[in-house]
């Protein structure tokens, strides 16, 4: 029974897939929402587990397109143990909402109750996200019609508060106090690198990133869909 773990602690990670391959499951690992949608073009799987805190993309959002693409089942495992989160979770799609720490031989019977109800498909040869997704470990954006786009870790630093917003607007000294923290040679030069960053996007993968510049606020970056 194939399972893929999406986990970015990868202590926590690796530590589970052993647990899992000594029970017999063939565990695949991945550590963010790009690596997992690279993977299940390439092989199917019964069981996704999926961390819904991961950097820079919601969980719940992982979850609701496998649950919608009918890839694989799902098993959240989170620490946010409120009611809203476990029902936004059931919501999204998820079969079983599991409250970490998770202990490996609880999750080893879940995934085999799982088993019963196996749901796998053909592995498409693109995932159809529709969003852009940021790899922020190996400085790559996905764009929604699935090109990679290499960046800069100055670019991963202000293409990551704007996602991690989920649409809010990020003033502009909020992202120029991320720049000088993480590289003081390049203060106060927000406006050339969105547009250098702008210039290169449409010109690798032919389309807009959709940043939007409020005056005298700052830049968001809206949602798919919105």
């Amino acid at each position: 029974m194939s399972v893929v773990l999406v986990e970015d602690n990868v202590q926590l990670r690796d530590s589970i897939a052993d647990f899992l391959a000594v029970d017999g499951f063939d565990v695949t690992t991945v550590g963010s929402a790009v690596e997992l949608y690279q993977v299940i073009t390439e092989k199917q799987f019964s069981v996704a587990v999926v961390d819904i805190n991961l950097p820079y993309h919601d969980g719940f959002a992982i979850t609701r397109y496998l649950a919608r693409e009918q890839l694989c089942a799902v098993i959240i495992t989170s620490v946010r143990d409120s009611i809203e989160d476990r029902v936004e979770g059931y919501r999204s799609g998820a079969d079983i909402y599991m409250v970490k720490p998770v202990q490996p031989q609880e999750l080893s019977a879940a995934i085999e109750r799982l088993q019963k109800k196996e749901r796998t498909i053909e592995p498409q040869s693109k995932p159809d996200t529709q969003s852009w997704l940021l790899d922020a470990e190996k400085l790559c954006l996905w764009t929604p019609n699935n090109k990679v786009i290499s960046l800069s870790r100055r670019e991963a630093l202000v293409l990551g508060c704007l996602l991690d917003a989920n649409g809010a607007v990020v003033s502009r000294s909020t992202l120029q106090t991320l720049l000088e923290e993480a590289d003081e040679a390049h203060r106060g030069r927000l406006d050339t690198l969105l547009s250098r960053l702008r210039q290169k996007i449409r010109r690798e993968a032919g389309v807009e990133i959709p940043i939007v510049t409020l005056h005298n606020a700052g830049y968001s970056f809206p949602p798919a869909g919105q």
